[in-house]
């Protein structure tokens, strides 16, 4: 796939370049290139994230998938999923739209995977994992075979996720339990 530019609202980087691709402009242009192409949304924020989707809902967004990674034919990757290099998405899985499948991230069969969710890099799902839109599991959490993490949950990195996780909770830990407020 070719990329012929990026958005950024960062004024001091617009006409120049982001790992050599040019810097077009803020996002307020973005629809002036709405007919020239595909579109992916690189924040993340999940909530930002869904905040542009939802913004530009009419553009045509792209998935992508990194050459490096690997996912099967049966698994179902929505509009404007990103997923990233040495990633594996197993058999019959799902993933919702515009969320990021980053770095190392490992997926296993039946997962559902709802939209605007970030599984940062080294996140391992097992089999029928079910994970909520907008969730957020940090780097190299693990979740055991048939949990269901909620809409909204975070995970933090290197927690291990042995039970159901609420929708908005944030859980840590090894095993993950709920973070104690102050």
């Amino acid at each position: 796939m070719e990329v012929l530019g990026v958005f950024d609202d960062d004024a001091a980087k617009w006409g120049g370049r982001l790992l050599g691709v040019p810097v077009l402009g803020g996002l307020d242009l973005a629809p002036e290139y709405a007919d020239r192409g595909r579109f992916i949304l690189a924040i993340g924020n999940n909530d930002h994230r869904a905040r542009l989707a939802e913004r530009f809902a009419r553009f045509d967004w792209a998935t992508a998938v990194h050459p490096a990674a690997y996912v099967h034919p049966s698994a179902r990757l929505r509009a404007g999923v990103v997923v990233f290099a040495g990633a594996v998405v197993q058999p019959e899985t799902v993933v919702g739209a515009h969320s990021i499948v980053n770095t190392g991230t490992t997926v296993d069969h039946d997962c559902e995977v709802g939209s605007y969710v970030h599984l940062a890099p080294g996140v391992h799902l097992a089999g029928g994992v079910a994970v909520g839109s907008r969730a957020m599991l940090g780097v190299g959490a693990s979740v055991i075979p048939g949990v269901r993490i909620g809409e909204g949950a975070i995970v933090g990195a290197g927690s291990v996720v042995l039970r159901d996780v609420s929708p908005g909770e944030t859980v840590v830990g090894m095993p993950a339990k709920p973070l104690q407020k102050e």
